[in-house]
């Protein structure tokens, strides 16, 4: 079982990777010439993982409303609530380090990373929505989304303090 979940982790590194420096290549990102084009790039980027944390909100009220357990400190919530309320908190965790650091990779990033800047925040939407399909198939195939979406967040980070404090 460690295996695999190692394994599942080692696959969503390499698939965040590809994706991320793929899309990269690919994105047209005109030069962003002042700070405010720059920000809204970036806040723009992170619309995919927005509309991702959306859905399981959604998703959540409707499992509520469905299956009656409307309380959730009464103690009925279902396996699949917990697992979607556990997602949804952990993305918002993931949020909380990874809008920064994109933002101030934006800020500070040379013109030639802009496409990397919005790549980092389309495989870090995609491997949020990896992350809660696998959590509700079962513990194990969470492995790969997260272990994309924080490789993801790190890189970021790694590169936003590489730009401010080199």
């Amino acid at each position: 079982m460690r295996l695999r979940s190692l394994l599942g982790s080692a696959v969503g590194i390499v698939i965040a990777v590809a994706l991320w420096q793929g899309l990269g290549r690919i994105i047209p990102v005109g030069v962003a010439a002042g700070m405010p084009q720059r920000l809204g790039m970036a806040c723009a980027a992170l619309l995919p993982t927005v509309c991702v944390l959306d859905l399981m909100i959604v998703v959540q009220m409707a499992l509520r409303v469905r299956t009656g357990a409307v309380d959730p400190l009464a103690g009925r919530d279902n396996h699949t609530l917990q697992v979607n309320q556990r997602a949804l908190t952990n993305t918002v965790e993931q949020l909380a380090g990874f809008v920064p650091a994109l933002l101030a990779l934006a800020a500070g990033a040379p013109p030639a990373w802009l496409p990397f800047v919005v790549a980092a925040g389309l495989a870090f939407g995609l491997a949020r929505l990896v992350f809660w399909a696998g959590y509700l198939l079962g513990p194990l195939w969470r492995a790969p989304g997260m272990a994309a979406s924080f490789a993801i967040n790190v890189a970021t980070l790694v590169a936003a303090i590489g730009v401010w404090w080199p």
